[in-house]
């Protein structure tokens, strides 16, 4: 059957966790079930769908979550009256750390298996 390690975060047909076999110069061959077979895409098309590793997009959840923990506002106004815009990442990041939060600095690396 296979082992299932999903390696990415994808939108294809909605947002997805997906597993490589292979990333060639001109075809990827990847599965979103364990239960799934393998599908070629496009290399091009995967450039497109794919949104980040999931190791990044672990770390920006561990982020975000130790941000509400700590209270740090999501969201911030210019003037007293305007409309409030969302926070870059990295703004959030910084306050998380500077607050105190045990947020790691950098993007965790997985640990091979021998």
């Amino acid at each position: 059957m296979g082992v299932w390690n999903p390696e990415w975060y994808v939108y294809i047909n909605g947002y997805r966790l997906a597993h490589t076999r292979s990333i060639g110069y001109k075809w990827v061959y990847y599965k979103t079930s364990k239960y799934d077979r393998f599908t070629k895409i496009k290399r091009t098309e995967w450039d497109r769908c794919v949104i980040s590793s999931l190791q990044e997009y672990q770390h920006s959840l561990d982020v975000f979550n130790q941000a509400r923990k700590l209270g740090v506002s999501m969201w911030e106004r210019k003037r007293k009256n305007s409309k409030a815009i969302p926070r870059s990442f990295a703004e959030i990041k910084a306050e998380v750390i500077e607050r105190g939060g045990n947020s790691p600095t950098s993007t965790p690396v997985k640990p091979e298996i021998c």
